[in-house]
């Protein structure tokens, strides 16, 4: 047996406890393993959704199959702590109500309303007879005692106020209760419903029985919480009782204004007729359980029977379904009582059944197998999916699983695969379409009022009906919400970064999640932005962050769409786009489709415009935006200006070398526009192990600076500082102040501030020097401060990465000594800084499964580098075995540039 086979063993053979569950140290100590190894293991098992974490102090994992076998649903593989893992698989009471999520949904909503308003309102349900309506009463009742709304303690009185609806003052006295002498044979006082139910919940049903007196009384209580017993006039006294009614008839016609007026919690029980076929179904499969229950047997059901239940119309609703119910399994037993299965078939059924469905011309089919129902069966077993199956949750569970299992590029892929899948679940699942309190027609036209453009423009970004798709989507999840743990609002904050790296979708997303909360009134959180995100990912134009936008302008049909078509097809991606225009068109209208497309597509490394006149242009300065990124205005747009164009955009050159190139080449005029605006004072931090991690470093400069300050921090990957000519585009762009990072770009008179340098405090007079036009003497002093505080290397590498800060830096310490054997000169201080935090993160990288895919740029393969990358690796290779994993060549080379391409003149010992 492996070590995680013994592990799982343990755990499931400890959840049998209650209550109980065994540490790290623990488990380590019964293996005799180490404890770091331990914890590996079971984050492994974490991943391979075995356990579920939780994050409490020290961590605790249980059995995953375990748990949601008790809780009876799919649960994620992290919480935040005990307590919410409890609340989900204890879950709240009206989950176990069928129909719940569809036909009562909205009818629960009012209930838990109800229940949570200081001080509890009053509730009205009306409905047929036989719909539930004193099955949904106690149900609510449960619900409040389960939410410690009321006392573990209080009661339930239910009353039917048919029974002495012909003695009103009977009534009364039961209700309200009398003092001694009220009427003739009152020997005692005597407690009513009321005092009974003080402290609980009264549940009056044919509640429309009380004359015009008892809901005056009944009004009155609700007014005052007072009542007055029979013959004690002007004698009230307090009680706190949650009232409940119930009538079969219709409302304004049967109770006195003044009282439904008291009465603002108004639910309405659907007739069977009108509940979906799941739910009738799961209705009958419930009642032969509770009868296999009471008998202690299993019962089957002929398909056909099955069949002819489900098919019937019953007049009295759901009490005459439960009665035939019954009927059938007496039928059975009564044949055969010693039989150890009670088998139910046609003939068991009541005669008035078969015959209805004979008339109503009722098929029953003989092809399908007998189900199969035993005394500990569940409803959930027998209906395809749990009758409580979330597919939203479901989805957005597999996406975290996902993400911990598989590296990025194959989890991106992967993800979005489960997005589409239930984006078509949800569009085509056309049962539902009444559970919502906001009808879906209502989300998508507020929608298309606020993004319509996205799908209706040909010119933009997205392809596909979004609308739909994003309507369905915030339609269901008004009932499909659920509450996410600490751990999992990380992961997709996570996934959304890395996501946003790469696209253009951010200010879409956040333009739907404010038009979905201030105008839908709909809650959003981190799984609505996730989901936005991968969705419209998967419908984006691929795009690349660092490109530059080209339109072609042309008037006619479809002259400048025919030449971008044509030169995207040749480059093979969508390079160009194109604005076909009527010839009396007006340069404004143009001018403001351009300006929609700049605010949609996001530009901001620069904008080519092709114009087929020179009256054009004038469009840029029509513009009513400001821009703060070139504009290269070209006359007489041809297929061959468009092959060159989109030849320059494809290698990613900067837009005013393609536009030299350009003329150079074709030699047609152009001219450029930048913008007016004053440059922005920028840092910049860089990573060679990408931009990721240079976001971290970021967050961490960000907190040191004041919050007043108007310098703005970039982030970017080392690689692309290296691009040819972004130099000059980023220093056009922006006042550069200085770079911080793991690996200096060389940029010309531009500071260079390494993290060592940050750590250890020596650089840290350039970078107040840099920031003394922002802030006061005061502010670099403060700032200063918390460079140094936030900058040490514990902090910088907890920071970055979720490993044992202490432990990490020991292990790296003793592979770098064991490196510096190797090496002449020996590492300087600022290099073995750097490594201390790109190899954490390495660390973190390969256990995480999302190590570096790609080897550095420009580095090519040499026996010189294969020797050093040799030598690293055995520095190294403590680390595979202390955390369990192996470093893959692209993380060597990175390790091999940063030593040996330092600038340090670093070289292998002879």
């Amino acid at each position: 047996m492996s070590v995680k086979e013994k592990l799982l063993s343990l755990i499931e053979q400890d959840s049998q406890e209650k209550d109980h569950y065994l540490s790290t140290q623990e488990l380590a100590d019964k293996l005799a393993l180490k404890r770091n190894t331990v914890s590996h293991y079971l984050n492994e098992l974490v991943k391979e959704n075995k356990l579920i974490k939780v994050n409490t102090r020290p961590a605790i994992f249980l059995a995953k199959k375990k748990a949601e076998q008790e809780a009876d649903r799919e649960l994620a593989s992290e919480y935040d702590s005990l307590a919410t893992l409890q609340h989900l698989k204890g879950e709240d009471v009206f989950a176990t109500v069928i129909g719940n999520d569809k036909s009562l949904y909205s009818q629960i909503k009012k209930l838990k309303a109800a229940a949570s308003y200081p001080g509890s309102l009053p509730v009205l349900i009306n409905g047929q007879t036989g719909t539930g309506k004193s099955y949904l009463a106690k149900k609510y009742f449960d619900y409040c005692v389960a939410e410690n709304y009321l006392a573990p303690d209080s009661k339930f009185i239910s009353f039917n106020c048919a029974e002495y609806a012909d003695n009103p003052e009977l009534l009364t006295s039961t209700l309200f209760g009398y003092v001694k002498g009220a009427f003739t044979g009152a020997e005692q006082d005597h407690a009513g419903l009321f005092d009974q139910a003080d402290g609980g919940m009264l549940f009056l049903d044919e509640v429309h029985r009380l004359d015009a007196k008892g809901q005056e009384k009944l009004f009155s209580y609700l007014d005052t919480g007072m009542i007055s017993p029979l013959g004690a006039a002007g004698k009230n006294k307090k009680v706190n009782v949650r009232l409940v009614c119930a009538t079969t008839e219709e409302i304004k016609s049967s109770f006195l204004v003044t009282f439904i007026r008291r009465m603002p919690v108004q639910i309405t029980m659907p007739p069977l007729k009108k509940r979906t076929t799941s739910e009738i179904r799961a209705l009958i499969i419930y009642f032969y359980i509770e009868h296999a229950k009471k008998i202690n047997k299993a019962i089957s059901i002929n398909s056909q029977a099955f069949l002819a239940l489900t098919s019937a119309s019953f007049a009295n609703n759901i009490g005459q379904l439960k009665n035939d119910v019954l009927l059938s399994v007496a039928s059975s037993l009564e044949k055969n009582p010693q039989a150890t299965q009670v088998n139910i078939k046609l003939a068991d059924l009541p005669q008035e059944l078969l015959l209805a469905n004979l008339d109503e011309g009722v098929v029953l089919p003989a092809n399908k197998s007998d189900l199969l129902i035993k005394p500990d069966s569940k409803v959930s077993s027998f209906l395809g999916s749990p009758q409580r199956l979330n597919y939203i949750q479901k989805t957005i569970q597999k996406i975290f699983l996902l993400y911990r299992q598989e590296k990025f590029s194959s989890f991106k892929a992967k993800a979005i695969e489960a997005i589409n899948s239930l984006c078509d679940y949800l569009i085509f699942k056309k049962d539902d379409l009444k559970i919502g309190e906001l009808p879906l027609a209502l989300i998508k036209k507020t929608l298309d009022q606020k993004v319509g453009y996205l799908q209706n423009d040909q010119t933009n970004e997205f392809n596909g009906n979004i609308i739909v798709a994003i309507s369905s989507y915030f339609y269901f999840r008004q009932e499909k919400s659920w509450p996410i743990s600490v751990a999992e609002g990380k992961m997709a904050d996570e996934i959304v970064a890395k996501l946003n790296e790469t696209t253009y979708v951010k200010p879409v997303v956040q333009l739907i999640l404010d038009t979905v909360n201030n105008l839908l009134n709909l809650y959003t959180d981190e799984v609505d932005r996730l989901f936005l995100t991968l969705y419209l990912e998967n419908i984006q134009r691929e795009k690349s962050t660092d490109i530059v936008h080209c339109i072609l302008l042309a008037h006619g049909y479809s002259t400048a769409s025919s030449i971008a078509d044509a030169v995207n097809k040749i480059m093979g991606e969508p390079l160009l786009d194109s604005f076909d225009m009527p010839i009396d068109i007006e340069p404004a209208a143009i001018a403001q489709k351009v300006a929609d497309y700049i605010r949609v597509r996001h530009v901001n490394n620069g904008l080519v415009l092709m114009a087929d006149m020179g009256s054009l242009e004038k469009i840029p300065e029509l513009l009513e935006l400001d821009i703060s990124f070139p504009i290269v205005i070209f006359n007489n747009v041809s297929t061959q200006l468009a092959l060159f164009a989109a030849d320059y955009l494809k290698k990613r050159r900067p837009i005013e070398a393609m536009a030299q190139n350009m003329n150079q080449n074709i030699h047609n005029d152009y001219r450029t526009i930048f913008p007016k605006m004053i440059k922005q004072d920028v840092i910049i931090v860089c990573c060679t192990t990408g931009v990721g991690t240079a976001i971290k470093i970021k967050d961490m400069i960000k907190e040191s600076l004041p919050t007043k300050t108007k310098v703005m921090i970039k982030a970017y990957s080392y690689d692309a500082l290296k691009i040819d000519d972004q130099e000059d585009v980023l220093k056009r762009k922006y006042n550069i102040l200085t770079i911080i990072g793991t690996a200096n770009p060389n940029y010309q008179n531009i500071p260079f501030i390494s993290i060592d340098q940050l750590v250890n405090g020596s650089k840290l007079n350039v970078l107040k020097e840099a920031l003394k036009n922002d802030l006061t003497s005061q502010d670099l002093d403060n700032f200063n401060d918390a460079v140094l505080k936030n900058f040490s290397i514990e902090r910088v590498i907890n920071s970055l990465t979720i490993l044992d800060t202490k432990a990490v830096i020991k292990n790296i310490s003793q592979c770098v000594g064991h490196l510096n054997n190797y090496l002449t000169p020996r590492l300087p201080n600022q290099i073995v800084m750097a490594l201390y935090v790109h190899v954490s993160c390495m660390i973190e990288r390969i256990i995480r499964n999302q190590s570096l895919e790609n080897s550095p740029r420009n580095f090519h393969d040499s026996p010189k580098k294969r020797q050093g990358m040799a030598v690293i690796h055995s520095s190294f290779a403590p680390l595979e075995e202390i955390y369990n994993i192996k470093i893959p060549l692209t993380e060597i080379a990175y390790i091999y540039e940063l030593i040996f391409n330092s600038g340090n003149k670093i070289k292998l010992r002879q």
